[in-house]
């Protein structure tokens, strides 16, 4: 199995999921302490999810 990392910060969200989705990613793991934060932007944990679910599905 192989592992890569990857920041959401200066990132907006179009290049974030575009990332993920070029590369193909098949499984994302949110390790962040606080993934609910203000600061979180697009990345919150919900808004993760169902981003997740809408631009890299399939």
């Amino acid at each position: 199995m192989k592992l890569f990392t990857i920041g959401f910060t200066k990132k907006n969200a179009e290049r974030f999921f575009g990332l993920l989705s070029s590369s193909r990613v098949k499984r994302v793991v949110d390790v962040r302490l606080n993934n609910v934060s203000q600061l979180a932007g697009f990345a919150k944990r919900d808004d993760l999810k169902f981003f997740l679910q809408r631009v890299c599905s399939g």
